[in-house]
């Protein structure tokens, strides 16, 4: 007798959206079809970085995802102080969890562009991750890589 194969019913997880104090939502994590996604706004600073990581990590490890598109297009802030951790703390957890792609929209800012370009040489190659200024062509490069291709090449910088 051939052993049956159950399929679990998978609902899409809700976007997850993070807060300030003052109750403007700085971040949304969602589940896309081949990525996930954290679209960032307004002001923001290294603590919320730090909680947002650990909130889409946690979507990474449900998931299964190998690949996120973080949108920082919308803000302002110096968010460099969250490297260190990213580095030291984030990036060996995602990597376990199965993150093997971060395709990076900069802000216009140029504390957080600046913060973006030091966190890829940090975490590079490691982890597979490219800065753009257009949403539209880090689409493009996440949808190039096979969930399975080896991650450890380095990207390109822009």
């Amino acid at each position: 007798m051939a052993p049956k194969t159950i399929h679990r019913e998978t609902k899409p997880l809700e976007p997850v959206e993070l807060r300030h104090v003052m109750g403007d939502v700085y971040v949304t994590i969602q589940q896309k079809a081949d990525y996930i996604e954290a679209k960032w706004s307004g002001h923001i600073t290294a603590d919320e970085v730090v909680s947002a990581a650990q909130a889409y990590l946690e979507l990474v490890r449900s998931s299964g995802c190998s690949k996120l598109l973080n949108d920082k297009s919308d803000v302002t802030g110096d968010w460099e102080e969250a490297n260190d951790w990213l580095q030291y703390e984030w990036l060996p957890r995602a990597k376990e969890a199965g993150l093997r792609f971060l395709a990076h929209v900069y802000s216009f800012n140029m504390f957080s562009k600046l913060a973006a370009r030091e966190l890829q040489e940090r975490v590079s190659p490691e982890l597979c991750m490219k800065n753009f200024h257009e949403r539209h062509q880090a689409e493009e490069w996440l949808s190039q890589w096979d969930a399975s291709a080896p991650a450890n090449r380095r990207a390109a910088t822009t």
